[in-house]
C-alpha cells in the first residue's frame, strides 16, 4: 500500500490540468492545437482516463509556462497515472469494484469506512467472504473466480495490517452485526475475528453505531463509503461511496467535505473502541456459543 493510488493521481491530474487552463483564460481545443494533440486526447486526460500521455502533459506545461514546483507534482502524477498495482492483471478475476478499492487503497495514509450493512471488506475472514461472494452471482463476469476474489480480500487484508500499512477505523453500524449476512457460525467467528485484529493492531479502531443512537442533525446516512487519505499527495482526499451496482467515487472538495461532516457525527454517535468490542465479543457469544463459556 505505499504506492500512490493510480486512479486518484489520474483524477487529480485531470482537475489540476484543467485548473492551469482556467487560470490562463484558453479552451480546451485552442489548447490541444498549440501542443500538437487531439482534442480528444486532451479531453481523456482531463477526464482521469488510464494511461497519460507523459509528453502531453509535459508539451502543456512549457506552453503554459508552469513553476518548477507545480510541474514536478503535474509530472509525478503523470508518472504515477500509468502505475499497474498487483490487482490491474487480476481485475477480471477477482471483480471490477474490488480491484478499485484495492487501487484505492494504494498508498493510503488513512482509510476511514462506515460500514451500513455488511462487515467492511478489509476486516472480513475468507469464510464470511466466500459466504458472502456466493450469495450473489447474477452481477459476476464469466471471467470471475470466486477463489481468487477471496485471495484478494485476503491479500488486502495483510497490506492493511503489515507494519507499514494505514491507519484503519471503521464505524460499524449495529445493524451490520444483528443482520448477519452470513451462518450464524460464520458471523460469530467473523466477530471474534474483529476482536482479534483490534487487539494486536493499534491501527485498527472500530466503533459500533448503536440502532438507537442519537445522530446529531439527525444524520441519516444512506449507504456505506470510505475516505482515502494519500500519504504523498498534500490534501489529497478520496471517498469511494458504495451502491448496489457500482461503486461512486468522489474527488472534488464539496463532495469530499460532506462525507466527511457526516463522518465526524457519525462517529461522534458510536460507542467508543473499548465498549464495541465488548458488544461484539456478546453477540459472537450468542450466535455461537464456545465449549465451557458460562
Amino acid at each position: 500500500m505505499t504506492r500512490p493510488s493510480p486512479y486518484v493521481r489520474r483524477h487529480w491530474l485531470g482537475a489540476e490540468i484543467r485548473r492551469l487552463r482556467h487560470e490562463h483564460g484558453i479552451r480546451a481545443e485552442p489548447l490541444a492545437r498549440a501542443v500538437g494533440y487531439p482534442r480528444q486526447q486532451l479531453s481523456a486526460l482531463e477526464n482521469g482516463h488510464l494511461g497519460p500521455d507523459v509528453d502531453m502533459v509535459s508539451a502543456i506545461c512549457d506552453y503554459l509556462t508552469v513553476g518548477a514546483n507545480r510541474r514536478t507534482a503535474i509530472m509525478d502524477a503523470a508518472s504515477d497515472g500509468w502505475a499497474r498495482g498487483w490487482w490491474t492483471a487480476h481485475a477480471e478475476r477477482i471483480g471490477l469494484r474490488q480491484g478499485m478499492y484495492a487501487d484505492l487503497e494504494s498508498g493510503a495514509a488513512t482509510i476511514t469506512e462506515y460500514a451500513l450493512a455488511l462487515f467492511p471488506g478489509l476486516l472480513q475472514t475468507a469464510a464470511f467472504a466466500a459466504a458472502r461472494i456466493h450469495s450473489d452471482v447474477s452481477r459476476r463476469s464469466e471471467a470471475f473466480d470466486p477463489e481468487a476474489a477471496v485471495a484478494a480480500r485476503t491479500h488486502r487484508q495483510q497490506l492493511l495490517l503489515a507494519a507499514n500499512g494505514p491507519q484503519y477505523e471503521v464505524v460499524l453500524d449495529e445493524f451490520a452485526i444483528r443482520r448477519g449476512a452470513a451462518e450464524a457460525h460464520i458471523v460469530a467467528d467473523q466477530l471474534r475475528h474483529i476482536i482479534a485484529v483490534c487487539a494486536r493492531h493499534a491501527s485498527v479502531t472500530v466503533r459500533v453505531l448503536p440502532i438507537g443512537a442519537s445522530i446529531r442533525s439527525h444524520s441519516a446516512p444512506r449507504s456505506a463509503y470510505s475516505i482515502y487519505r494519500y500519504r504523498d499527495v498534500e490534501g489529497c482526499v478520496a471517498v469511494a461511496v458504495d451502491t448496489l451496482t457500482t461503486d461512486l467515487i468522489l474527488t472534488e472538495q464539496p463532495d469530499v467535505d460532506a462525507y466527511l461532516s457526516l463522518h465526524r457525527r457519525l462517529k461522534a454517535a458510536a460507542l467508543a473502541p473499548g465498549p464495541s468490542l465488548h458488544l461484539l465479543g456478546a453477540a459472537a457469544q450468542e450466535l455461537s456459543p464456545r465449549e465451557g463459556a458460562a
